[in-house]
């Protein structure tokens, strides 16, 4: 095999294992089986558009020949906009390393304050090491984690369908929900557009980085486009994993799986021990494949947090990774707490609506114009980007209390990104 369809092979595992995340393992689940059918239909609309504009952001950079963040400081001369991108990538990474950490030590320290802060330290460390020290290996230890990610899923779905005994009441109720009706409101789009956002990755610019990596003998198309196939797939093994999982206990507990927002699939994770206590071994599989969906998604978003303080601030790799685990870190302190937690979480689900058109606007300003098709399915998206993220603004001030907070940070952090850019230091 040659090393271009080597490294292909790689970087759709890649792609594959940033794209799933942990949410596709608890959170995907979730929206399927709360908006069954019809929230599958439109998240996967939602997917298709968001695929392709992420082919388009890789090409885009491709065919520049400039490094992403030069995009931004010399070419669009909009450097708050990619810092915009650091910063809910900092907070993005402060709340996701402790749910990767959690996956494995939630048994033995549960899910309170202190073992939020406990696994976010122990996962800092490991990333830490990683980046620093596997430098040119760096993506392919990646790529190489998310093909274990991939086997992994796969094994743990036929375990839990062999192992687990049937309820027919039970999975008659869990197979009627997936395949159910419900009109398509507001919520139902938010949460499709969610879900198809994280499972695309927008908004933390890896495509604008991958596109900086590869140069023309690679098919951006294939990459992507297969990649996102693969996180599909992955998602939907893993709505039959947690299906099985929760049918040793009561329908009671599947509802309030799926009622409970993102706190909800993190307890449920912390209650799988006594759930499935006859099943050591199913613990065990479900165990290794939450953690490495975590770490295949954190890495690469850990990755691109490096190179732009490397590109902005001018330092070594080495002192990039530690500025970066420092800012993420000391977010992560505050953050520690459940309610806390949350609060940030929905900050950077409001964020990433904006910055995923921060991401989208090289493609927008570039000056080797795409296609007319191109520029309006980009433009769909930009729109789409833009009526999610205000819907998603408006319901964290509506929820009130707590989320106050996470709608002024969101806020703070989308008005630096588009009028910043007097307050960045220019650069010769």
């Amino acid at each position: 095999m040659d090393e271009i369809k080597k490294w292909t092979i790689y970087l759709i595992f890649l792609v594959a294992g940033f794209a799933t995340g942990a949410g596709s393992i608890g959170l995907f689940p979730q929206f399927w089986l709360q908006y069954g059918l019809t929230g599958m239909v439109v998240h996967l609309v939602f997917l298709a558009i968001l695929t392709y504009v992420a082919i388009l952001e890789a090409e885009t950079v491709m065919k520049s020949g400039y490094y992403f963040v030069e995009l931004y400081n010399k070419v669009s001369k909009r450097p708050a906009m990619v810092l915009s991108i650091f910063a809910a990538i900092a907070m993005f990474l402060s709340y996701y390393t402790a749910n990767t950490m959690l996956t494995v030590l939630s048994p033995v320290l549960g899910t309170g304050t202190v073992a939020r802060l406990i696994a976010k330290i122990l996962m800092f460390a490991i990333a830490f090491v990683i980046l620093t020290r596997a430098k040119e290996k760096t993506f392919a230890i990646m790529a190489i984690g998310s093909v274990i990610f991939v086997v992994a899923v796969t094994i743990t779905t036929v375990a839990f369908k062999v192992q687990i005994s049937e309820g027919a009441t039970y999975l008659a109720m869990a197979k009627h929900m997936l395949v159910a009706r419900h009109p398509i409101t507001l919520d139902l789009i938010k949460a499709a557009a969610e879900r198809a956002i994280y499972g695309v990755g927008l908004g933390f610019a890896f495509y604008l980085m991958l596109g900086s990596f590869i140069n023309e003998r690679f098919n951006a198309k294939v990459i992507i486009g297969v990649g996102i196939l693969v996180q599909l797939f992955i998602g939907i093994l893993s709505t039959i994993t947690v299906v099985y999982a929760i049918a040793p206990t009561t329908p009671d507990r599947l509802l309030q799986y799926v009622h409970g927002g993102e706190e909800g699939a993190i307890q449920l994770m912390g209650e799988l021990p006594h759930i499935l206590a006859d099943y050591p071994t199913l613990i065990l599989l479900i165990g290794i494949s939450a953690f490495f969906a975590g770490i295949t998604s954190l890495l690469p978003t850990a990755e691109i947090g490096l190179q732009i303080v490397e590109s902005t601030l001018r330092v070594s790799r080495n002192k990039a990774a530690a500025y970066l685990v420092a800012v993420a870190l000391a977010i992560g302190v505050i953050d520690s707490s459940p309610s806390t937690a949350d609060m940030v979480l929905k900050a950077v689900s409001v964020t990433t609506f904006f910055t995923a058109i921060f991401e989208l606007y090289p493609v927008l300003a570039s000056k080797e114009k795409p296609s007319t098709s191109a520029l309006a399915m980009a433009g769909i998206a930009a729109v789409l980007f833009l009526v999610g993220g205000l819907y998603a603004l408006f319901a964290v001030f509506r929820a009130g209390g707590v989320y106050v907070v996470s709608g002024i940070i969101a806020a703070v952090v989308i008005l630096f990104g588009l009028f910043g850019d007097k307050l960045v230091p220019e650069k010769a």
